[in-house]
């Protein structure tokens, strides 16, 4: 936030409880003009692309446009195509009171001006200004009636339109709330903190609907998947800075303007300790106390689409039977890997979550395997260089004692990474031979693509390394896991 946009917000703070004066007024002849218009009989539009919303047998929301069948616009009582509107704005005194008062106030003007300065001769004839200031007005009108269900002006309900508006206007910081819908997972649950101002929850109906436009041109994130989530990560308590001008606030379309890396992190510990594909296609917020826009008494809702899951949830996963669940004790568990993963120090940590993360959602086998052996890499190597991949492998062998629900027990587990690493060494050689190595046999009748088992064993060593942390270094464990030289008490993991 720069020191010229906290100066031009104080600047205007001096115009704000006669704008409101003036706003209200509008606001409650609009409202005594819509109500006539809608008593004449006079025919009044719905949205054209509103939203509807049902469930599947598998409890996924579906969500589509209902094309001209939604609630009715009032707004469009203020337009025509081609004759009289049935109001016509610039016959209410108060419209034009309050267009004036913004037009005779320079700082103020800046906040509902075109960017282009000067303004070309076409949008001087639109009065791009005026449509500005009286959408506000024309938006509150249609919330208050779609809200509470009332043409009669009432004056317990008017804060809760009025002042939205009023923040959005003139208000340095936007609060909001993010949402992160989680992919194909049902956590049978509809609210549990993960940590103070985060948690997962089930997203209500009216959320739903608001979240369905909200989309990027420039990703290919498919909309029956980035529907697919009956609940979301949320991240409480945020703000944006808001923009000189309305017409430069698109910071909550970008997805990169998000905190990433906290909900990378939240869907990393998930994926250590559930092998249930998931992901997210949507990051949207939820806007607190201010309303730029929204539709039919919705959530102000903006954010952004990206594919950060697999790749085959686009080949009609939603259509699945049903949707795997998260157990009450997976659910502590998470919790408490988000938490020990929030405060680990380790670059090491971090970076093998990351390619986690890349791994599970890779379209090429030979992508993931090499991202789940760079994380492994980060974990367990240390600055000497010969026989990394049978160092790599001890160490893996000694950490998979911990874990008596992972299924290999030391030996098998060293044996695993070396046939991991052949099937790595094969693919940045280019072998022609590749596709010998691809699956790691177990015995004579099991054997598991190396890209999936790779993943495991990240998934594996994150695990003890969280409960473990003297073992982050890993010549600790060598000393005391390999050559037998005492150390503290060791904490051991249970897995899915």
């Amino acid at each position: 936030m720069t020191t010229e946009s906290s100066s031009f917000f104080s600047s205007i703070q001096e115009y704000r409880a006669e704008y409101r004066d003036l706003f209200l007024a509008a606001f409650k002849d609009g409202l005594r003009l819509v109500c006539g218009a809608k008593d004449s009989g006079k025919y009044i539009g719905s949205y054209y692309d509103f939203p509807q919303l049902s469930y599947g047998k598998n409890g996924l929301p579906q969500l589509s446009s209902m094309l001209g069948a939604g609630p009715v616009d009032y707004g469009q009582c203020f337009y025509s195509w081609g004759s009289k509107p049935g109001i016509d704005e610039d016959e209410i005194e108060s419209f034009c009171a309050l267009v004036r008062y913004v037009r005779s106030r320079e700082r103020l003007l800046k906040r509902f001006s075109s960017p282009v300065d000067p303004l070309p001769m076409e949008a001087k004839k639109l009065q791009i200004d005026k449509f500005q200031i009286l959408s506000a007005v024309k938006n509150s009108i249609n919330q208050y009636i779609h809200k509470f269900k009332s043409f009669e002006y009432q004056n317990q309900f008017i804060d809760e339109v009025i002042d939205p508006a009023i923040a959005y206007i003139f208000d340095e910081r936007l609060s909001i709330d993010i949402f992160v819908p989680i992919l194909f997972l049902d956590f049978l649950t509809d609210e549990h903190e993960l940590a103070n101002g985060i948690a997962i929850v089930r997203i209500p109906d009216e959320q739903h609907l608001a979240r369905y436009k909200v989309k990027s041109y420039n990703t290919s994130a498919h909309q029956s998947v980035i529907q697919a989530a009956t609940h979301a990560l949320v991240l409480r308590d945020w703000y944006v800075p808001n923009a000189e001008r309305m017409w430069d606030f698109n910071i909550l379309n970008d997805a990169s303007a998000y905190p990433i890396d906290v909900i990378d992190r939240f869907f990393g510990a998930i994926r250590i300790f559930s092998t249930n594909k998931t992901g997210y296609g949507q990051i949207y917020s939820v806007s607190k106390g201010w309303d730029q826009h929204s539709e039919a008494g919705l959530p102000c809702v903006q954010g952004a689409t990206l594919r950060a899951y697999p790749s085959d949830f686009e080949n009609f996963y939603w259509n699945m039977d049903q949707v795997p669940s998260i157990s009450s004790d997976q659910l502590n568990r998470i919790t408490e890997v988000f938490e020990q993963l929030s405060v680990a120090p380790q670059n090491s940590i971090s970076l093998s979550l990351k390619r986690l993360n890349r791994c599970l959602v890779r379209d090429e086998e030979e992508d993931a395997v090499l991202d789940a052996t760079i994380a492994l890499e980060a974990l367990l190597s240390d600055d000497g260089m010969q026989e990394m991949t049978h160092k790599l492998a001890m160490r893996v062998g000694a950490l998979a004692g911990f874990d008596a629900s992972f299924g290999r027990n030391p030996v098998e587990a060293f044996g695993d990474i070396k046939k991991i690493y052949g099937y790595r060494s094969a693919i940045v050689h280019g072998s022609k031979n590749i596709e010998k190595s691809r699956m790691v046999k177990f015995d004579e009748n099991t054997q598991k693509p190396a890209h999936n088992l790779s993943a495991d064993y990240v998934r594996l060593v994150l695990r003890v390394l969280l409960a473990n942390e003297r073992f982050r270094d890993p010549k600790q464990i060598d000393q005391e896991l390999l050559l037998g030289v005492p150390g503290s008490s060791q904490r051991h993991v249970t897995g899915n």
